[in-house]
């Protein structure tokens, strides 16, 4: 894994600390005025609160936000009585922009997924897994997952017909400074990844506008640590 995933890394961050970085603060605070923009702002709007639904009482709860962008997720904890919480992301710009607009009770680290070894209760991570190949998935899957003693809350954008088409799409008229090597995933591809390290699919939901297309997971241990 770890020739890929470093390469991929690098160009991730080089994509969001780059040009795109203006693209994704306006969309991080909702600032977004093109219609792609907006329809991205609402999409990841529905995803965070039914993340926010699903995840229930965190009072007490230790949370990490694995690839937290601007924090606007993680922010949304701050008021719910959560012991802790950290958003780590691999953009210093992102991280910056989340320590500028923050509460102050968010720790915000410059991390890979991969350098993060803390142990918390919770763990979310919205939109990142589509930024690595499959063949990434079972040693980043199983490391990240492995920081969350309860259950963890994971989107990515699912491989069908239409959004394969729907990327095309996009690629064709966006532009190259506009995306990554986004990956979709098959959903079976990743249940039997999950599977395999020990973990079990207890909710999903499909989150679509044409513009932001993402499956929302929520994922618990076969065998829960004590």
């Amino acid at each position: 894994m770890a020739g890929g995933y470093n390469k991929q890394q690098e160009h991730v961050r080089d994509y969001f600390d780059g040009d795109a970085f203006k693209r994704w603060e306006a969309i991080s605070t909702g600032n977004g005025r093109n219609f792609a923009q907006r329809k991205l702002i609402e999409g990841r709007m529905a995803i965070h609160q039914c993340v926010l639904d699903w995840v229930g009482p965190v009072e007490g709860k230790r949370i990490l936000d694995a690839g937290c962008g601007a924090g606007v997720l993680a922010e949304r904890f701050v008021d719910r009585g959560a012991s802790y919480i950290k958003g780590i992301d691999i953009s210093e710009k992102m991280i910056d922009l989340a320590q500028k607009q923050g509460s102050g009770k968010v720790e915000y680290a410059v991390c890979d997924l991969m350098s993060e070894h803390g142990n918390y209760d919770i763990l979310v991570s919205m939109d990142v897994l589509i930024h690595y190949s499959l063949a990434d998935m079972p040693t980043l899957l199983e490391h990240v997952l492995a920081r969350a003693k309860e259950k963890a809350y994971i989107s990515f954008a699912p491989s069908t017909p239409l959004f394969r088409l729907l990327k095309a799409i996009g690629k064709r008229f966006s532009g190259g400074s506009r995306t990554t090597n986004a990956y979709l995933h098959r959903i079976a591809d990743i249940r039997t990844i999950l599977q395999g390290l020990g973990y079990q699919i207890t909710r999903q939901q499909l989150f679509s506008n044409v513009i932001y297309n993402a499956v929302l997971l929520e994922i618990r241990p076969v065998n829960p640590k004590k």
